[in-house]
């Protein structure tokens, strides 16, 4: 009796393996996770063709206040679009002005800030005209960054990679092989409807 309960406890573990294997939710964790990926492509792909007309240029900036505080560009200042050319920046203390100012120079990003004769809190930048160098450098950025989340099976948010995290689960499952094959024919629809989008 022993051995024809432990056989009845294996096979309630088959059918609760089955009963586990949820295609709908497979599939609406898939698509969950595809749409996470092109929303984080998408933001990436727009702040990329914004280039330096950008407010958020300046954040991850670090500014030295004295030898014992050095602050973060957004602790101290805030940065809005003047148009298509300019980028303003309000300096929320005076005393920062010119530590934001040798901040900005000093990073090397070819912007020269300057401050209004008559506000001493307000920064204006110009931004430097779009050259053919510069286009072709933002057209390879952004293929170099389709590559990463299409195709890139190292990155955790790629399609491919979300697809092989996917079909190495379906592996391990003990369910009827019709579903699991159908499982799979889906997934991969999924993955190529959702590759389109990225194109």
């Amino acid at each position: 009796t022993k051995r024809a309960n432990s056989k009845a406890s294996a096979d309630a573990g088959e059918d609760a393996e089955e009963i586990v294997l949820d295609p709908k939710a497979i599939l609406a964790g898939l698509k969950t996770k595809y749409d996470d990926s092109f929303t984080q492509f998408t933001k990436k792909l727009t702040e990329m063709k914004m280039g330096r007309a950008n407010p958020a240029i300046f954040d991850k900036l670090k500014v030295k206040i004295d030898d014992s505080y050095v602050a973060t560009f957004p602790e101290i200042a805030m940065t809005a679009m003047k148009g298509t050319s300019f980028l303003n920046i309000t300096v929320f203390d005076p005393s920062h002005t010119k530590r934001v100012v040798s901040a900005i120079l000093d990073a090397d990003m070819n912007l020269n800030p300057e401050v209004d004769p008559k506000n001493e809190q307000l920064l204006k930048v110009k931004l430097p005209n779009s050259t053919k160098e510069l286009k072709a450098k933002q057209i390879k950025q952004m293929k170099e960054l389709l590559d990463l989340f299409k195709s890139n099976a190292t990155f955790k948010y790629s399609l491919q990679s979300i697809r092989a995290s996917f079909m190495k689960d379906l592996k391990n499952v003990e369910g009827s092989k019709d579903i699991v094959r159908k499982l799979t024919t889906d997934i991969d629809a999924s993955y190529k409807t959702y590759a389109e989008k990225f194109t």
